[in-house]
């Protein structure tokens, strides 16, 4: 271990957060590896959960509008006339300020007997009836992604897997990001960390995706389903970090800038376009990351924070939802290690 890596690790011992199985982190300071950590029991490939929305669908999305086959300002109803809420962009759906609930338990209506692909046209049925109640405040809504997906769908004429396969193979030649189709594994199932005890599946989840909405839809959807190893998500941030160097990334530079910049009001909500901002207190990314910062999070432990003033990137891969979500150990560390990680780094322990 070098002196970071070796900070971390005592700190994090030292915490008394670790209640799950154990973490992988990678820190990149200006565009530097600088920090390779795992701690306690670690696995090759990770479910990202959530990261799938930045890592596939806002990347995705950021494409369309640098073609313009779309904009922010696209009315959701003229790309899916079947959509009944006149009003609401594609922008909205991005920032989740569009009024859709946080989550509904799709898994127990969708047939299981179909294909994913027909699975996922049944769940835009189900999402022409969620109900919309426009509030105050954004509300993290993976509605809002099943609608982006549909709109992804509709403006490509492919199927999702089809446009993750091709958008892979334009950014992420030798990434083993990977959906599991059918909810097969892609490579041994060892390799892959487990993740909860599912009461409604009676079984250990691994190799398959942890979220049961997406589980239900074969896979492969557009709020969850991505598998990778750290390094793959590290390639990502690498590539999204390009942009605030005006160099070729995602999109262009001033597209996915755009995207990362603050959307709202911290009184409404801590949000980009598709991408989380800093809140003011009980971020993610701990007390000392800038304003700047973006990234995002997933359910079974896992991040990714890039702070551009600072030229820092910090992606975390964890399983800390085994054997079960009540562990809260990992919630109270990540802001800690990043903390921990920039007052290392400029001398201040």
């Amino acid at each position: 271990m070098n002196k970071l890596e070796t900070y971390l690790n005592k700190k994090s011992k030292e915490s008394g957060d670790l209640d799950f199985p154990g973490f992988k982190l990678h820190v990149h300071s200006k565009g530097k590896l600088v920090a390779n950590l795992s701690v306690g029991t670690t696995y090759k490939y990770y479910d990202i959960a959530s990261l799938t929305k930045i890592v596939f669908t806002t990347s995705v999305i950021m494409g369309l509008v640098e073609h313009k086959k779309i904009s922010l300002k696209s009315k959701v109803q003229k790309i899916l006339p079947w959509y009944k809420f006149a009003n609401v962009s594609v922008g909205d759906l991005l920032n989740h300020s569009a009024g859709n609930e946080w989550w509904s338990p799709f898994y127990k209506s969708i047939d299981l007997c179909l294909s994913p692909e027909q699975k996922f046209q049944q769940m835009q049925r189900f999402c022409r009836e969620a109900p919309l109640s426009k509030g105050d405040k954004a509300v993290y809504s993976d509605i809002d992604f099943y609608l982006l997906g549909a709109i992804i769908e509709s403006v490509t004429e492919k199927p999702l897997l089809t446009v993750w396969k091709t958008y892979k193979e334009e950014f992420f030649k030798k990434s083993h990001l990977h959906f599991n189709y059918g909810n097969s594994p892609t490579f041994k199932k060892s390799d892959y960390a487990p993740t909860e005890k599912c009461l409604w599946r009676k079984k250990i989840v691994q190799g398959e995706v942890h979220d049961e909405n997406a589980w239900a839809m074969g896979g492969v959807a557009p709020q969850a389903g991505l598998f990778g190893r750290i390094e793959d998500l590290s390639e990502w941030g690498l590539i999204l970090r390009e942009a605030f160097r005006n160099k070729k990334s995602l999109a262009s530079p001033v597209i996915v800038k755009s995207f990362c910049k603050r959307s709202m009001s911290s009184s409404k909500g801590d949000w980009g376009y598709g991408f989380m901002k800093p809140s003011a207190k009980g971020s993610s990314a701990g007390e000392l990351f800038s304003k700047d910062s973006v990234g995002h999070t997933g359910f079974t432990g896992t991040s990714l924070w890039f702070d551009s003033s600072r030229d820092l990137l910090v992606c975390i891969l964890s399983n800390r939802v085994h054997l079960t979500r009540k562990n809260k150990g990992f919630v109270r560390l990540r802001p800690k290690l990043h903390d921990w990680t920039v007052q290392y780094l400029e001398g201040n322990i």
